[in-house]
């Protein structure tokens, strides 16, 4: 900042002061006497030292409210650790300034997110925000692996969820639906049922369905077609109709309902036990910081 010097303006003082008489001397004296007076006051001293403490901190308010960017030697020891990382070399000091200037950029433009709140008005970022602190609780909660008892008590409280369903294995030819549907479908049961060959006949492919349980026939046919399949003999061909079309089938098995042991899927049971006892106590955590918030939850009109 450029600064000038001039010279002050003569003061009302010294001009009233030339050629002064006796009268003006006396007054002189009978001014230097209040002011004398008036600086010994303690009002004063009080006053002048306020002042002087209020100039004081708005000029270091205005230095701390200065926005820092604090660039240490940790910090441009990372940035170079992560450009070497990137470019499998160290960076040069064009590079390292570089980095340095981008990292304050970056540190800025954050900074006026902060200021922004862009975490609370985009819908994104706070999603995003959202699923780091997820992660990061859910990476603290402890992986050890459960003891014998914990898993034999968790196997036997969870059975019916690793209990085998009874299940059906079956061969499906589908006449899609047409004018000779019924027709193409008494042919093909014919020449099933006497155990001629059926390939190059004109007949579709044949499906195979191994082990189907009765809610997989349910969503593949709908529930209708899947109570008559299901209560089919076995080895004999049928004709079920439905919306698609003629479904010519044979049951070739059944298999009853079974409980695997323990043993035979320990591994599944293990890894559902970890997600359980993870799943809990991040519930458990996510309580305990809920907790320490007061929830006001406006009523519809």
């Amino acid at each position: 900042m450029a600064m000038t010097r001039t010279a002050a303006p003569p003061t009302a003082d010294s001009t009233a002061f030339e050629g002064t008489s006796g009268h003006t001397a006396r007054d002189a004296k009978s001014l230097a006497a209040r002011l004398r007076r008036i600086a010994s006051e303690p009002f004063l001293h009080f006053t002048v030292l306020g002042a002087l403490v209020f100039a004081g901190h708005g000029l270091v308010t205005r230095t701390l409210d200065v926005p820092t960017v604090d660039v240490s030697v940790s910090k441009q020891r990372e940035l170079a650790r992560l450009f070497e990382q990137r470019q499998r070399r160290a960076p040069n000091d064009t590079e390292r300034e570089q980095l340095i200037r981008r990292y304050v950029e970056d540190e800025a433009l954050f900074r006026e997110g902060l200021r922004l709140s862009l975490v609370h008005t985009d819908p994104m970022l706070r999603a995003q925000v959202i699923a780091r602190v997820r992660g990061m609780l859910q990476a603290e909660i402890e992986q050890r692996q459960p003891t014998d008892i914990e898993l034999q008590s968790f196997y036997e409280a969870h059975l019916s969820d690793y209990a085998i369903p009874e299940t059906i294995s079956y061969r499906e030819y589908l006449i899609r639906s047409g004018p000779d549907a019924d027709g193409d479908s008494r042919r093909l049961l014919s020449m099933l049922e006497r155990q001629e060959a059926v390939d190059g006949a004109g007949m579709p492919i044949p499906t195979d369905h191994s082990r189907r349980s009765g809610a997989e026939l349910a969503s593949l046919y709908g529930p209708e077609l899947a109570h008559e399949l299901w209560t089919l003999p076995s080895g004999s061909w049928q004709a079920l109709r439905s919306s698609s079309g003629v479904h010519v089938v044979r049951v070739a098995e059944r298999t009853a309902a079974s409980e695997p042991s323990l043993a035979t899927i320990r591994e599944q049971v293990s890894s559902d036990y970890r997600k359980d006892r993870t799943a809990r106590a991040f519930q458990a955590e996510l309580t305990r910081l809920t907790s320490k918030w007061r929830v006001q939850i406006e009523e519809q009109p």
